[in-house]
């Protein structure tokens, strides 16, 4: 065989073993970064715990569980079944009226930590629903769909709550990813009419721009493996994550919106959440900048502003 020829085999074979290592790689570092932070590991993350060692988050934690322990009289233990046959598990705080707003909270987080967003609703004369979304806390369910199939969940708590409680009213509070669930619960041709208002708290372009954001934030190249997350979020949720995406179907949003951001937030950017805002096609809308607010804890930095801005858009439905 000519030497020249045994050459370019060699270099061909090399080139081809190399990008096989570079798929094979590329596919496996992926599908680590998927299942360590969309799927449930039970035992071992998104339980009725604090989701991580933050003193900011530790002082929300800790109000928030003293609101409940103050209004326990109230409580009341609640499931359903999701419509692919998951139990889900909520609280349900009845003061007694006839409307109650459903708190959303994000990825990793169970219902103990929307105690710290339930606190002005009694003020404001409506009754809490705090939820575990599936896979996280005492509910079912292996996979995080970023507010896809949550969407559906919140729609069948809405409907719960309307029959078996005679709510006349709901109102959808998310904050981060779930503000992603309450635009998907809207948009759907089943949103009941009855959901009258959502207030949105640091409302991201979309699931995936935020996730990208965070893996820059921890000094994580975002090719190739980024892409190639949502193949596996596809795979095993059977849904696309381009249905996270508030921007998306922010002109779908046709029901009284309280829109609030703060001035700091590194994943969700004052620019872009303006383009969200512009767009959501409601003839109630507001908006509101918390100064020096830090996403997802924008309550945290001023919580008399944050609270004042709940009750007078409550109380003007």
């Amino acid at each position: 065989m000519d030497v020249f020829a045994l050459i370019r085999k060699l270099i061909v074979c090399a080139l081809m073993l190399g990008v096989c290592f570079f798929v094979f790689s590329t596919l496996v570092a992926s599908y680590m970064v998927y299942t360590h932070t969309l799927k449930r590991r039970k035992g071992k993350n998104w339980g009725r715990q604090i989701s991580e060692n933050n003193p900011d988050l530790q002082i929300m934690w800790n109000v928030g569980l003293l609101w409940s322990k103050q209004n326990s009289e109230f409580k009341k233990d609640i499931s359903i079944k999701s419509k692919d046959g998951l139990n889900l598990v909520a609280e349900y705080y009845d003061y007694g009226f006839d409307k109650t707003v459903i708190i959303m909270p994000g990825r990793r987080e169970c219902l103990m930590y929307s105690y710290y967003y339930a606190i002005p609703y009694k003020d404001a004369k409506t009754n809490v629903l705090v939820i575990d979304q599936r896979a996280h806390g005492l509910s079912e369910g292996t996979y995080s769909t970023c507010g896809i199939l949550e969407a559906e969940d919140v729609i069948l708590w809405s409907e719960y709550l309307h029959k078996n409680f005679n709510q006349s009213s709901i109102l959808l509070h998310g904050i981060c990813v779930g503000t992603c669930c309450a635009v998907n619960v809207i948009r759907n041709i089943k949103c009941p009419s009855y959901i009258g208002g959502v207030i949105l708290d640091s409302t991201p372009i979309s699931y995936k721009e935020i996730f990208g954001n965070h893996m820059i934030e921890l000094g994580h190249n975002l090719w190739p493996t980024f892409p190639v997350i949502w193949f596996w979020f596809k795979y095993y949720t059977k849904t696309d994550i381009c249905d996270s995406y508030p921007l998306r179907f922010a002109n779908k949003i046709n029901i009284p919106t309280c829109f609030i951001h703060g001035t700091n937030d590194s994943y969700c950017f004052t620019n872009k959440s303006i383009e969200i805002f512009n767009k959501i096609s409601s003839k109630k809308k507001e908006i509101h900048w918390i100064e020096e607010g830090t996403h997802s804890k924008l309550r945290y930095k001023n919580a008399n502003e944050y609270d004042e801005i709940i009750k007078n858009f409550v109380n003007q439905l």
